[in-house]
């Protein structure tokens, strides 16, 4: 159910200015979800699927953003016939970049204390089997 919804999001770049803002809110809840350091294997199992169905469309944003602009930033440029977005659509790409970036961190804040933690406890584990 869950890798239904998260397919249902976004369907490629084609589907951009209603699959953006989708994209956003979904990175935003598993942001969430990270940062609460809580059903740490369920929430990156949610990560890996909504990277492995969108990673064309996250990847294929960040390029795609920047060559609108030209170097005078008044927007006039365009690439392969593309028209030129609105600029809500540029924003929600930016933001979305930036969601995916924080939520890049944070899974691997997360990840590195959950490997601490693990160490700790196989230290007190191999301590007390000595004692015994």
């Amino acid at each position: 159910a869950i890798d239904v919804a998260f397919s249902t999001l976004c369907s490629g770049m084609h589907d951009l200015e209603e699959g953006i803002p989708l994209l956003l809110m979904a990175s935003s809840w598993l942001l969430e979800a990270v940062k609460s350091r809580q059903r740490f294997e369920a929430v990156n199992a949610y990560l890996h699927r909504f990277l492995h169905i969108h990673a064309a469309v996250i990847a294929g944003i960040d390029p795609f953003a920047k060559t609108e602009e030209n170097e005078d930033g008044n927007g006039d440029g365009a690439i392969g016939g593309e028209k030129r977005l609105d600029e809500n659509l540029a924003d929600d790409r930016r933001q979305l970049l930036e969601k995916i970036s924080e939520l890049r961190r944070a899974q691997r804040q997360s990840a590195e204390l959950l490997f601490g933690k693990m160490q700790s406890t196989l230290c007190l584990l191999r301590h007390f089997s000595r004692m015994v």
